[in-house]
């Protein structure tokens, strides 16, 4: 084997790299954020292969035959945050939205609309675009997507949702959904506090009418997470 080491980066997330003398694949964090990666390929075994990541220092795959084999059908899926983080039960959250009353909860555990499955424990609040956002546990930004304006109540638009997901002491992810566009006070790595002020409500990704989605998520293999159970301040 010969020429040059090939690498792509992903979501400003992670890398994989393969080197020609050696054949060996690597996967490694570019930011210092725990995330759940899983790589497919025909050329390794076992694909999909899912490795748990949580410092920048590089994890070997294995080693490839051919690489260029590797990298023609190569895929990946990944979530942010600890693998099957174990969620502390004796935690109280703020409430995201302030003053507590004021915006109804229109969708809660195991609503109809889109609350099954894995978000089966979320919570969705009515609110007018661009009513602030409150942290709701202490923790530290991992992710965050500020720039898409569009949204409808079909499953086609989910990909276009703002969001600002938080990584707690525990493992677990805040994820803060449908933001408006533009709207984030805080930046990726920033440490935030609870009941910070932290972005504001919109309209955006799948969404039938402008609210805020919350749930606290444990990242899963492929791709998938898992809503856990979480208890408020009493108002």
């Amino acid at each position: 084997m010969s020429g040059n080491a090939r690498t792509g980066c992903f979501d400003d997330w992670f890398c994989v790299s393969t080197a020609p003398q050696t054949g060996v694949l690597r996967v490694y964090l570019t930011r210092p954020h725990p995330v759940v990666v899983s790589v497919y390929s025909d050329a390794i075994t076992p694909s999909p292969y899912t490795v748990a990541l949580t410092s920048t220092t590089p994890h070997i795959i294995g080693k490839l035959a051919q690489p260029e084999t590797f990298w023609s059908d190569m895929r990946k899926k990944w979530t942010g945050g600890k693998q099957h983080a174990q969620h502390d039960d004796t935690v109280i959250y703020g409430w995201p939205l302030q003053p507590v009353g004021q915006y109804p909860i229109v969708q809660g555990v195991n609503g109809r609309f889109s609350h099954q499955g894995a978000s089966r424990y979320a919570f969705d609040f009515a609110a007018p675009p661009g009513t602030f956002v409150f942290a709701a546990r202490s923790g530290v930004v991992i992710d965050l997507q500020q720039h898409f304006s569009q949204g409808g109540p079909h499953r086609r638009y989910a990909p276009y949702a703002n969001y600002i997901s938080i990584l707690h002491d525990d493992g677990t992810t805040g994820e803060y959904y449908h933001l408006q566009p533009h709207s984030s006070t805080v930046a990726i790595g920033e440490t935030v506090n609870k009941g910070q002020h932290i972005g504001a409500t919109g309209n955006t990704g799948f969404t039938s009418l402008p609210h805020l989605h919350f749930a606290v998520y444990t990242a899963q293999a492929e791709g998938r997470y898992t809503s856990v159970p979480i208890r408020f301040a009493q108002p």
